[in-house]
């Protein structure tokens, strides 16, 4: 039954349910005390999915990390969020992101996320040293003149931090053009290392890291079917074994010679 499409679907719309109660307590009013308690009714719902999860998988249900996010998810729930324990009622909204494990796709691209860290860590390092070697460099020729952006390393930081973002960075172009007529290039130079090249890098590593989580879900769901098909062929094979087997009993009773029982070697 849990393995069951309209039990999921099921599940996915009280997950989106409690959501909108999550959201609508956040207004308070006479209403509060009614949507705690539906709240309630959410949780105890949620237990039962968890208990019956567990008790159709046994060990194999922590096997998969999505599942041990559902159990802890359900655990804070449970827990009175009162005295020492207040501090659980900020991770009600982690229930909300069960969406994210009840839905496969989603699951599909917060695992190529996951995958990915590797090589877009290398990407968002390189990425700082760029930023903090334009601080240093920026701070030494521009600090003096303008010290608002410019004037010690983590102003610099900050300063160039928005630059990379496009927001705002005409502005600190213009307050350093005042001072310096050519310092348009360190800023043309900056964004397009930064904002054009480098931030791209890091999307193409996501996109490539979820192209092989795409492959590689497409290959596990090949190999399922042609498990099932191999199957099928032998069953197949096995029913048309056992009605050659008969024919030859019918054949061998008709010429008149002994018949070997079924499965014996003659």
């Amino acid at each position: 039954m849990v393995e069951s499409r309209w039990f999921g679907n099921l599940m996915l719309l009280l997950i989106l349910a409690n959501a909108v109660v999550l959201g609508w307590a956040t207004y308070g009013g006479f209403a509060l005390p009614y949507l705690l308690l539906v709240e309630r009714v959410f949780i105890g719902v949620f237990v039962i999915e968890l208990a019956l999860k567990v008790y159709a998988w046994r060990g194999q249900y922590f096997r998969r990390a999505w599942n041990w996010f559902d159990f802890l998810v359900v655990v804070v729930s449970v827990i009175p969020a009162t005295g020492p324990f207040s501090v659980l009622r900020v991770l009600r909204v982690l229930r909300i992101l069960r969406i994210i494990s009840a839905v496969p796709q989603m699951r599909m691209i917060i695992t190529a996320l996951f995958r990915s860290a590797p090589g877009m860590g290398t990407v968002i390092g390189l990425l700082l040293v760029i930023i903090y070697s334009a601080a240093v460099l920026g701070h030494q020729l521009f600090g003096e003149n303008v010290p608002e952006y410019f004037g010690d390393l983590g102003t610099t930081l900050y300063t160039l931090f928005l630059v990379m973002t496009t927001e705002n960075w005409p502005d600190v172009a213009d307050a350093v053009a005042a001072h310096h007529p050519m310092g348009w290039m360190f800023f043309v130079l900056y964004i397009v290392l930064t904002t054009f090249i480098i931030l791209n890098l890091v999307i193409g590593v996501i996109v490539t890291s979820m192209e092989q989580e795409v492959d590689r879900s497409m290959w596990a769901e090949d190999q399922e079917l042609e498990e099932i098909q191999h199957q099928a062929v032998m069953d197949r094979l096995a029913e048309l074994s056992q009605q050659v087997e008969r024919l030859e009993r019918l054949v061998r009773e008709r010429e008149g010679q002994p018949v070997s029982p079924p499965g014996s070697e003659n």
